[in-house]
């Protein structure tokens, strides 16, 4: 996966495949404080692109083979030592689908996490930021030896500081890993993209037990009832204004 991820990248800058990425964070929240996180990403677009600039077997070289894997993350976490026994806990009922098919020209991502509390909410987006989801051990088996979250979100979420409780959900920039990330020599092409209106589409859509009271980002929509948050942005212009991502909701 980290191989294929290292070469998407590069090819939509070169071939300037600008929303050819779709990106949908859904968030559920249930009176008692559980629910579920879930990440989808549609690169299919994409994918169709490609296939006018390479042969199959180029592909594949690089990652980018026919596959439709679910990892059910209860039978990976006991593997991996370095994982604390309350992340391994947070980790085990979640899953994640990977679905390539050159033919049928389709590809996606569906990660799934259901958590018991808005404090495991909380901790489920720092293990997301924090390079845990990215494990070499959790991920080595599907290419590349590094391992990384589908779609490299580790990177994005790891910018934020998220916050959940009863009656408030927030995600705030952390300037510290804001500007560790801009000093990263990696991130050259990605603001290579921002600077070319490269657009990938996100979605956040927050769904919430009670009606919201106030929220503070102004590209939020709320639904009638008033318990569910839409936000969207193009990600690739978190590099520009990463305060853009910004939310506090108060319910």
């Amino acid at each position: 996966m980290k191989k294929l991820l290292k070469f998407i990248l590069p090819v939509l800058i070169v071939f300037g495949f600008a929303g050819c990425l779709d990106i949908n964070e859904n968030v559920e929240v249930k009176k008692d404080g559980s629910g579920q996180l879930v990440m989808d990403m549609d690169m299919s677009q994409m994918l169709e692109m490609l296939q006018n600039y390479m042969s199959k077997e180029d592909m594949a070289k690089k990652g980018m083979q026919k596959m439709d894997t679910t990892v059910y993350m209860k039978d990976i976490v006991d593997t991996v030592s370095s994982l604390s026994a309350e992340k391994k806990a947070l980790l085990r009922p979640g899953q994640i689908h990977i679905k390539m098919d050159m033919d049928a020209k389709v590809f996606t991502t569906h990660m799934q996490f259901p958590y018991t509390s808005q404090d495991n909410l909380q901790k489920l987006y720092g293990a997301m930021s924090d390079g845990t989801l990215g494990n070499a051990k959790l991920f080595g088996g599907l290419g590349g030896d590094q391992g990384s979250t589908p779609g490299g979100m580790d990177q994005f979420n790891g910018i934020y500081d998220f916050t959940a409780k009863d009656g408030l959900m927030a995600k705030k920039v952390n300037e510290e890993k804001w500007k560790a990330l801009t000093n990263d020599p990696q991130m050259a092409q990605v603001k290579q993209a921002a600077d070319m209106g490269m657009e990938v589409n996100y979605t956040t859509m927050i769904v919430l037990p009670r009606p919201v009271k106030n929220v503070d980002n102004p590209l939020a929509k709320l639904s009638d009832d008033k318990k569910t948050v839409t936000m969207k942005f193009n990600l690739i212009d978190v590099f520009k204004d990463p305060k853009q991502f910004n939310y506090k909701i108060e319910y």
